[in-house]
């Protein structure tokens, strides 16, 4: 398995991924979610033998604040470590930085927990109307 930034023609195959993952409602226009993939400060695919199996995106200041926008494993490669090395490949290693996520679901909170990430009282957020 390979770590890296989407070359531009798996962009299609990491929305297809994340279409068929939840991700519908965010990704249904192509072209929207080239330009979000675009202007994301860092985005990350995982590659095994040609296929997109994962894909994270994230914002970042690269000075004390990121926000992980997206992420999604393959339901066929999830257990394995994917979720784990994309996520430690988009955070990198500076100690510094205040990661943030919305986690919904019961079994996100527990894999993020693994990460070190904990429930937080203090976020906000502001949907489109």
């Amino acid at each position: 398995m390979e770590i890296r930034n989407p070359l531009p023609e798996e962009i299609e195959a990491v929305r297809r991924l994340l279409a068929a993952n939840g991700w519908d409602h965010r990704v249904g226009n192509a072209e929207r979610f080239a330009q979000s993939i675009a202007n994301s400060q860092r985005v990350a695919v995982a590659v095994e033998d040609g296929e997109v199996i994962g894909f994270v995106r994230a914002l970042c200041d690269d000075i004390s604040n990121g926000y992980i926008s997206m992420i999604a494993v393959a339901p066929q490669h999830r257990r394995r470590g994917v979720g784990r090395a994309l996520m430690r490949h988009i955070m990198g290693a500076d100690p510094d930085i205040t990661w943030v996520l919305r986690a919904a679901r019961s079994s996100e909170a527990a894999f993020f927990g693994q990460l070190g990430f904990s429930p937080s009282m203090v976020a906000m957020e502001r949907r489109p109307l």
